[in-house]
């Protein structure tokens, strides 16, 4: 709970003649503006009250993923304490800690936030964003892309179940015989428990057929059931999808040998010539050759 006076004595700010004109252009479109002479703390705590001031998204620029780091849990803290934004819709897109052609994947965890991060960004969920000049830079998809990564289940709504799993697979869930740990998940007849990375708990999804019939959380450690929930938005874990098709098409271009056909035909030809993904980002072909890539 924020304290009434915490938030009249940033509300000053706000009030401030200098603070208005800095927000006059943002609020009109009005082109750039310059902003000097603030401390690192204060420039945090006017982005936040600019983002309230624009009623527009925010992306702050840093040098790098360490100066993002340092600055989210500060400007989140602002933002709940000014009431300028859900400190949850604050959020960090990392830059790759990994160069291009290093034969190198990035940490798993940087992929998870780049991924949670842009889908947020494309579904709407994202008010202000801190990411480094690299990640800035690169080149990005469209919004739809982003944002089909997640799926949203609904108690009483219907989703064929292989479907699901297959969707999981694609995103960078794996498979385990007990679900434990986030980004895991197991199929059970009509029980699917899945731990989605940005939750507490790992959910426990009941189908009847194709129909959602129960989303309950779980203890990992007991596997019982706890508290019901409504729904239940699963996260990416890489904003790059590894499918069949994609693993063939990018073995084609590492060995010059084409394959067409069903989906089928196109996971033998991927089990024949010894095609499969590791890491979470990457491909190894049947001639040892690999490569890094951001598709």
């Amino acid at each position: 709970m924020i304290l009434p006076l915490v938030r009249e004595l940033f509300a000053d700010v706000e009030r401030n003649p200098t603070f208005a004109r800095a927000a006059s252009p943002i609020k009109s479109h009005a082109g750039r503006i310059r902003l000097s002479g603030l401390t690192p703390s204060a420039k945090l705590l006017h982005l936040a009250l600019l983002h309230r001031a624009s009623g527009r998204p925010l992306i702050y620029l840093v040098a790098n993923n360490k100066g993002a780091e340092e600055a989210l849990p500060i400007l989140r803290a602002f933002a709940e304490m000014t009431g300028a934004a859900d400190p949850a819709s604050v959020l960090h897109l990392p830059a790759y800690d990994v160069l291009p052609f290093e034969n190198l994947s990035p940490h798993p965890e940087i992929q998870e936030q780049r991924a949670h991060a842009l889908w947020s960004i494309a579904t709407g969920a994202a008010n202000i964003v801190i990411t480094p000049i690299a990640a800035a830079a690169m080149y990005m998809r469209a919004a739809e892309y982003y944002a089909l990564l997640a799926r949203t289940l609904r108690r009483s709504e219907t989703m064929e179940p292989d479907a699901l799993v297959e969707h999981l697979n694609v995103v960078g869930y794996t498979k385990a015989a007990v679900v434990e740990m986030p980004g895991e998940y197991a199929l059970r007849g009509g029980i699917l428990d899945v731990y989605p990375p940005e939750d507490e708990r790992p959910v426990r999804i009941e189908f009847f057929g194709d129909e959602i019939e129960s989303i309950r959380s779980f203890d990992p450690t007991s596997q019982r059931s706890l508290a019901a929930r409504d729904e239940v938005t699963l996260l990416p874990l890489s904003e790059n999808p590894v499918s069949a098709e994609i693993l063939t098409a990018i073995h084609t271009r590492l060995s010059g040998k084409r394959v067409q056909g069903s989906r089928e035909i196109v996971e033998g030809a991927m089990s024949e010539l010894g095609v499969g993904r590791f890491s979470r980002m990457g491909v190894l072909c049947s001639s040892g050759r690999s490569a890094s890539f951001a598709l």
